[in-house]
């Protein structure tokens, strides 16, 4: 018997598909999990939380199907299971909950998805605590204009210069938006002012971070405690270190490595892969920030590390710096998303100050505190605590 949907959690799940997936009644709606994120493995579902939005797809009118996958993943062979490409052409939408199938990463997957022109929403709030929590149910239309505002700033060839508490001091110029990022973002070459809904078929929600930011002449020292999850696992470290990185940059080159246990495995990982993808993975081409200034979640609604750090690299707060990044190949289809997390920045862009002390400046503008005030009784700009 599926449990009544608390209001909190029916005002998410009808956020995400009515603003986000845009369903339409008589859509095909796959959900998609795997089996071992039940029991707090890599990742976190729930089966609740899966019932619920089967729920509300049917409710809307929607055929939603329900696919539990069981495949371990294998490093650096990651699948795209024959069964789910095939469950795939039966959609409208995915709705996926999986850490293994990522369209940043997976570059079968992201080429599915495009050339079938199948909507997928990638939903972090895949459990019940998390679907009711203030993160959830913050307005998707609010957290997109704040992404989208904070875009306005930056500007090609304009000079940056970001810093932060524990030393981090980078200098350099904005590049033009290029190939190299855009499968994070959607579709390569995409303006950094670009709408979501403008940037392809894959939609995270809630909403999550700016487009990637590509830089030139790039000098200085970045210090980082923590990362996004997903390589993490394949570099032998936690997403949280205990001892902080510290990565000297010169003309857009790492070039030194200082830190504890986390620092030797990452460089150690970085030698290991430059034999698969050559010696960009030395490179440090781009940077970008979250955008969701309520993108945190206390560890009773969420002890599973890997999901807790996914969603506080999406808060407006978090920039992160990419960590190499080369362009996948034919022989080697994934793309090396490693980050290095900074979470209390300042980063002027020419003379607009962007982030100031980790505040995104971007949140107290005219235009997202009008569709802040759309929504009373909703979670808004308002600031909460920010207490990694």
């Amino acid at each position: 018997m599926i449990s009544p949907i608390p209001q909190g959690a029916a005002f998410a799940i009808n956020d995400m598909l009515d603003n986000v997936a845009k369903m339409k009644p008589g859509d095909n709606v796959l959900i998609v999990s795997e089996i071992e994120d039940l029991y707090d493995k890599d990742w976190s579902v729930d089966e609740t939380a899966v019932a619920w939005i089967q729920q509300a797809v049917m409710m809307k009118g929607g055929n939603a199907s329900v696919l539990w996958l069981d495949e371990p993943p294998i490093a650096h062979a990651w699948r795209f299971p024959p069964v789910l490409k095939a469950a795939m052409l039966g959609c409208d939408i995915l709705i996926n909950h999986s850490l293994n199938l990522v369209t940043e990463e997976h570059g079968e997957f992201r080429q599915f998805i495009h050339d079938h022109k199948i909507k997928m929403v990638r939903n972090f709030a895949s459990t019940a605590p998390l679907l009711n929590s203030y993160w959830a149910q913050t307005p998707y239309e609010l957290v997109s204009e704040i992404r989208y505002q904070s875009s306005l700033s930056f500007v090609q060839d304009a000079p940056y210069i970001l810093t932060d508490v524990n030393g981090t001091h980078l200098e350099g110029t904005i590049e033009e938006r290029g190939n190299t990022q855009g499968v994070a973002s959607g579709i390569p070459g995409m303006p950094y002012t670009s709408r979501r809904h403008d940037a392809g078929y894959s939609l995270p929600w809630p909403e999550w971070v700016h487009p990637p930011v590509n830089i030139k002449n790039t000098n200085g020292v970045v210090i980082f405690d923590c990362m996004l999850s997903w390589w993490p696992r394949y570099i032998g470290i936690s997403p949280y270190f205990k001892d902080p990185i510290a990565v000297t940059v010169e003309n857009n080159i790492m070039t030194k490595f200082e830190g504890g246990k986390e620092a030797k495995l990452l460089e150690k990982f970085l030698a290991e892969m430059e034999k698969k993808l050559g010696d960009a993975v030395w490179g440090f081409p781009a940077f970008h920030h979250g955008v969701h200034p309520h993108a945190i979640v206390a560890h009773h609604q969420c002890p599973n590390i890997n999901v807790r750090r996914t969603i506080e690299h999406s808060h407006s707060s978090n920039i992160h710096v990419h960590i190499g990044a080369p362009a996948s190949s034919e022989e080697y289809p994934y793309w090396m998303h490693c980050t290095g997390d900074i979470r209390q920045p300042t980063l002027k862009v020419g003379s607009t100050l962007v982030l100031d002390d980790g505040y995104l400046t971007a949140i107290g503008s005219p235009e997202v505190k009008a569709i802040a005030d759309k929504y009373p009784g909703r979670p808004g700009v308002d600031p909460m605590p920010v207490t990694f």
